[in-house]
């Protein structure tokens, strides 16, 4: 793996099935985040609401959890080209948010900076580290934005380098 990678899965439970539901083109995913490694060891940093994530704040999970089967029905994980300089960039501005302890984005809403669902971190971080606002497209349905997971990883720069199902 690289750092920078996107992690996406496929969550079993009714939230992510319903998740799922506002990707336009691929119905595959539920949520993503962005893994890093440090000290040998992979971490997946990503914003997520719920019984899972009580305190509503930005998490960094150990890869093995984030995927575990546990809780999921699969994963995948997407690349872009990162050059070092990129992957630093991303890594610190994804930490200062995990610093931070940004809430989770209960309203979806892309207009704001203090609150962050997965989807819109993982834009808004590499939409930061390119200096564009539009290194993903954006969806829009019935004039709300959003970014949905499959905004993420169907791209003509995107790999997606594996799709396991559990």
């Amino acid at each position: 793996m690289e750092n920078g990678i996107i992690v996406l899965r496929s969550g079993n439970d009714a939230i992510s099935s319903m998740f799922v539901q506002l990707n336009k083109t691929d119905k595959t995913f539920s949520h993503c985040g962005i893994a890093f490694e440090e000290n040998n060891k992979w971490f997946v940093y990503h914003a997520i609401g719920g019984e899972d994530n009580p305190d509503e704040k930005l998490r960094k999970e150990p890869f093995e959890t984030f995927v575990g089967v546990s809780h999921n029905l699969g994963f995948g994980i997407c690349k872009y080209a990162l050059v070092d300089e990129k992957q630093k960039k991303l890594n610190a501005i994804v930490t200062d948010w995990y610093q931070k302890k940004i809430p989770f984005d209960m309203e979806f809403d892309l207009q704001s900076n203090d609150r962050l669902y997965c989807a819109e971190m993982v834009f808004k971080a590499f939409n930061q580290t390119f200096n564009t606002d539009s290194f993903f497209s954006i969806t829009n349905h019935k004039g709300f934005k959003y970014v949905s997971t499959d905004n993420i990883f169907i791209n003509k720069d995107a790999q997606l380098l594996c799709h396991l199902v559990y």
